[in-house]
């Protein structure tokens, strides 16, 4: 009898597209202000690429995490500087923290149907 190796099957299989998250993670006004900071290469905001891992207001402040399409993104630095100034303007009185997160890693399947959209594809609805 041959012994099968569960890695080997673990390797070829594709990675699970990253899942959205709760909405309880997605404060509905952090997500608007954040919608009108735009990805320049691609021309969406980063609530429609599906970047907004965590948005939420807590007692320590305003509080987001976020990715990039890339990890090699050249303008990364710059979308999260974005993303700081738009809540500081939003919310004058809160301490602001962004973390740029690479786990889990960023799919296109994150985009949403607005972003497919306007980028004249199909909704998935």
């Amino acid at each position: 009898m041959v012994a099968t190796s569960s890695a080997r099957s673990a390797v070829s299989q594709p990675p699970s597209p990253a899942p959205s998250p709760p909405p309880a993670a997605l404060d509905p006004e952090v997500l608007d202000c954040l919608s009108a900071v735009i990805d320049p290469e691609i021309g969406l905001s980063v609530v429609d690429l599906g970047l907004v891992y965590r948005a939420a207001r807590t007692a320590a402040g305003i509080e987001v995490d976020l990715t990039l399409t890339a990890q090699a993104c050249p303008l990364g630095d710059m979308i999260v500087e974005d993303a700081r100034s738009a809540l500081r303007r939003r919310f004058v009185d809160a301490p602001v923290d962004v973390a740029l997160v690479w786990e889990p890693a960023w799919s296109p399947d994150r985009i949403t149907d607005h972003g497919l959209k306007l980028l004249g594809r199909t909704p998935r609805i």
